[in-house]
């Protein structure tokens, strides 16, 4: 029963934070390179119990679509989300499951409107705005993008994914250096295991932000 905790997130509940269970599907950390720097996703968790009592057949459904997962039969596991989602109307966790796989499967204006019946469900989703910030991101809304990043913080301010995912956003796309530099030395503060690459891009950083300060007092 706890892995459906993990799953369904109740309306209201506490905000979000990433899951660290095995039962967590769809996770993605940061690529080494830097020129395919991609955002790091996680599924949905709750910090606080769920309202109602879970009945097990919930529970088969939930490890029915971790199966699938896990299979590669994402259509599988989709639909699984879907009929979650539509018994247990308000938990945000089904809807962030499933605008992840829409998100892997390129289905981004889908996965928008999951994730906007995601945070109509639990406005305190930091799992469901860092996951909309990456949707915002691919299809080039960048402002978006960043709104999104800067709510998941503000609701969870030691998340260390969205912290990760605001750096890449401003170091690549809103070409703002500084912002980028302290998101990852923040992310690298938070993360239990942080990724070493993140460490080279603060070097990266801090040499080029040292490097225009002095061409800006030569001239």
């Amino acid at each position: 029963m706890g892995a459906l905790a993990l799953l369904l997130s109740a309306c209201g509940s506490a905000p979000e934070k990433p899951a660290a269970s095995a039962a967590t599907p769809v996770v993605q950390s940061a690529s080494p390179a830097k020129s395919s720097k991609v955002e790091a996703t996680d599924a949905a968790s709750a910090t606080a119990p769920v309202e109602a009592p879970i009945p097990p057949e919930a529970q088969q459904q939930f490890d029915s679509a971790v199966a699938a997962m896990s299979s590669g039969n994402l259509a599988g596991a989709e639909q699984t989300f879907r009929t979650l989602a539509d018994t247990y109307p308000t938990y945000a966790g089904p809807l962030l499951n499933l605008a992840i796989l829409q998100t892997k499967a390129g289905k981004l204006e889908e996965a928008q409107k999951t994730l906007d019946a995601a945070i109509a469900r639990n406005a305190n989703s930091a799992a469901a705005y860092n996951q909309l910030g990456i949707v915002h991101r691919k299809l080039g809304s960048f402002k978006e993008a960043d709104e999104a990043y800067q709510r998941a913080i503000q609701i969870d301010p030691n998340y260390a994914l969205a912290h990760l995912n605001l750096g890449v956003l401003c170091d690549l796309y809103l070409q703002q250096p500084q912002r980028a530099l302290e998101a990852y030395e923040r992310y690298l503060s938070l993360a239990a295991s942080p990724d070493a690459k993140v460490a080279g891009w603060v070097t990266e950083l801090k040499t080029r932000l040292g490097n225009q300060q002095r061409s800006a007092q030569a001239e």
